[in-house]
């Protein structure tokens, strides 16, 4: 970008630079949440600057320090990425540069530009600290490295996979919080939270939580865990890896070198007294089976799975090879849920014009709001994310429609309960226009 940061006060970052546009402010207000002003220089100008910068940090005693600068960048790009509250840190090498972006809000944002001496050098790093064969390049590999910032611990999940131009590299941050969960704070409207309790205060039965990867689905189980932590009651999860960490509960990780399988922890627990089990996720046929049996054994088990519906579970479980009598029987209820970007309290209001009635279903004028930016959301014009959610409570009623999908009686829109939320949250201006389309399309069946 051609663009170096040289002071800044409280509330604004000056910067030199060769070209100013609005997407390089955007950038930047992202990065320093403050306002940019700008002072234009020549190229050779700027050029002379950059080697005079990086000599000063990058030699001690005319000796280029690698190990120090290494270090000091991963600490940065951690820290960076913890700061902003992502969820991944993503090193993705190009044919002459390396990418570093991070996703905060189910979005990904380019956070710097590295060279490939750089970037050969911090991946070397991160796979020695998280214990991966530095030797190996054509092989995908996992790690995991433990990360202290401010007192607090972290656990980084590393994923490296080779690419054309290199290994990419995929830190996922797993920020161990041990918080006060609450499900009336996780966006539920007061019927589902009803419904929700109605579900957690069955004894026994098996109770899933579904949608895609980054959904919210553990802080939903977490939630629900808390919910019900007493000193009576005996509660033992395994997970791949535990996320949070919650007193009172037995929490296991699956370790797969160590013969800890979801299966195999499963059975194990089985033996332990559980009152309640959770398991991470539903991934095959022998867990899935497990499951449903400690369920119906007078167990309350709780779970997730890959499905874009509350009522596709019933036929990802059939197709697991379990009996249709015992679904509808095994499973009390299932919450299906996805996150949608909430606008920034900036956010500014308008009036539907015609591209929004064609696509939208809404009226010309109706009063919407889109995103706009400011210093609070980094320019974005987003601050968090909302949940959309539907809850299937299996009961008389419903047990009849259950088995007319799964048997392919009937066929229904399975994503039409989770499209009239989205759509509400777009009338009561939560989220944009932009972000409705978007998952109406990705949820078209």
């Amino acid at each position: 970008m051609k663009i170096l940061p040289y002071r800044e006060d409280k509330e604004t970052v000056y910067v030199l630079c060769v070209t100013d546009s609005i997407e390089n402010s955007k950038y930047l207000r992202f990065v320093f949440e403050k306002s940019i002003k700008y002072k234009k220089i020549s190229e050779d100008q700027f050029d002379r600057f950059i080697d005079e910068f990086y000599l000063a940090v990058s030699n001690k005693g005319n000796k280029l320090n690698k190990d120090i600068i290494v270090s000091d960048i991963m600490q940065e790009y951690i820290s960076y990425g913890i700061d902003k509250g992502a969820s991944d840190i993503h090193i993705e090498p190009m044919e002459a540069e390396a990418v570093i972006r991070v996703r905060v809000d189910g979005k990904l944002y380019i956070f710097r530009k590295t060279d490939k001496v750089i970037y050969n050098s911090l991946l070397t790093r991160i796979k020695l600290l998280s214990n991966m064969d530095i030797t190996e390049k054509r092989k995908p590999q996992d790690g995991k490295i433990l990360f202290s910032k401010k007192g607090n611990r972290y656990d980084i999940r590393v994923s490296s996979i080779p690419t054309v131009y290199g290994e990419k590299l995929v830190l996922r941050i797993l920020y161990n919080r041990i918080l006060p969960f609450d499900i009336s704070s996780l966006s539920y409207s007061e019927e589902q939270i009803e419904s929700i309790k109605n579900i957690v205060e069955l004894k026994h039965g098996l109770v899933l939580v579904c949608g895609p990867t980054g959904s919210g689905k553990s802080t939903t189980l977490y939630s629900i865990l808390s919910s019900v932590n007493r000193n009576d009651v005996n509660i033992t999860t395994i997970e791949d890896p535990v996320e949070i960490f919650i007193d009172g509960i037995s929490q296991i990780n699956v370790n797969e070198k160590a013969g800890i399988t979801f299966s195999s922890g499963l059975r194990s627990i089985l033996r332990q007294d559980p009152d309640i089990i959770m398991v991470g996720e539903i991934r095959d046929e022998e867990t899935a089976k497990i499951a449903l049996r400690a369920s119906i054994t007078g167990h309350k088990v709780y779970s997730t799975i890959h499905t874009n519906s509350a009522i596709e579970v019933f036929s990802r479980l059939k197709d697991m090879g379990i009996e249709e009598y015992l679904l509808v029987d095994a499973v009390k209820g299932v919450i299906s849920q996805r996150l949608v970007r909430k606008l920034c309290i900036c956010k500014e209001e308008y009036a539907a014009e015609e591209h929004e009635k064609i696509h939208g279903e809404v009226e010309l004028g109706t009063k919407l709001y889109r995103a706009k930016g400011c210093e609070k959301c980094r320019g974005t014009g987003y601050s968090g994310r909302v949940l959309i959610s539907e809850i299937l409570t299996v009961d008389i009623e419903s047990k009849s429609r259950i088995k007319a999908f799964i048997s392919n009686q009937e066929v229904i829109d399975p994503q039409k309960e989770l499209k009239r939320q989205c759509k509400v949250m777009l009338m009561n201006g939560v989220i944009s226009f932009e972000d409705y389309l978007e998952f109406v399309k990705g949820e078209a069946f």
